[in-house]
């Protein structure tokens, strides 16, 4: 592709194409040259991370619903295993987003790792920093399922969810994955199961003793929140938190 095609292709993103934006994006994947763009960051980028299974993409799903429902445009990167014989990502859980495909305030773009360790792909700063030029009010960031290196969601979001679940370990997973050093909030889903209120006070006693973060220069203790996804329980919890800890 020319440098003028290049051009006019960033030209009808920054004017909200959908189509454009998404073959764009196909080139950043292909050829792993990111598009020249100065435009300076406008959206909210909220990262979503945590284990596999403990619902992570359901809980995109809710922020999705409650950011159209208050008329917000949204652009969702969601990164997924490579599949082993395309190199293209394996959608998963990806299915529960179907509902918003026909939505034009909705953009959904499925990342492949293509064995990119981190938690992200090797074209995801490129794909966002693209992504914001196409001026959505939020971008939400889904990693793949974090291990102990999978925290480079950090340095690219404005605002970290790390996601837990009662019954799965996560409080000894968490400390060894590094991930109470990476959360601005921490959210236990499906807090309809039994131990939830236990992992709850097992993070914040973890996080009581961690390094205190700042925001704005303005200390920051990560609140820890209780909340089922799968039915909207919540999430308008979640989503204030992510509003103060933007504002600081």
């Amino acid at each position: 592709m020319s440098q003028s095609d290049h051009t006019e292709l960033l030209s009808q993103v920054r004017n909200r194409d959908r189509q454009a934006l998404a073959k764009a994006i196909t080139i950043i994947e292909n050829s792993g040259q990111p598009f020249e763009i100065e435009d300076k960051a406008g959206a909210q980028v909220i990262g979503i991370t945590g284990a596999p299974g403990v619902g992570k993409s359901t809980t995109v799903d809710a922020l999705v619903n409650l950011l159209r429902e208050r008329n917000f445009s949204v652009a969702v990167l969601a990164v997924d295993p490579s599949s082993p014989i395309s190199g293209g990502a394996l959608l998963g859980d990806r299915i529960r987003l179907t509902d918003h495909f026909t939505d034009p305030g909705v953009f959904i773009r499925s990342l492949a790792t293509r064995g990119h360790l981190g938690g992200l792909s090797v074209s995801t700063k490129a794909v966002l920093k693209l992504v914001q030029s196409a001026k959505f009010d939020f971008i939400i960031v889904e990693t793949v399922g974090v291990g102990q290196s999978e925290v480079e969601v950090m340095r690219v979001v404005d605002t970290v969810v790390v996601v837990l679940a009662p019954g799965m370990g996560d409080g000894i997973q968490a400390s060894k994955a590094g991930l109470l050093e990476i959360g601005d909030i921490y959210l236990i889903n499906k807090s309809d199961r039994e131990g939830a209120k236990e992992t709850a006070a097992d993070i914040e006693r973890s996080i009581s003793m961690s390094m205190p973060k700042t925001v704005a220069g303005k200390p920051w203790m990560p609140p820890v929140l209780l909340g089922a996804m799968q039915n909207g329980t919540g999430v308008s919890e979640l989503m204030a938190e992510i509003e103060k800890h933007r504002n600081g």
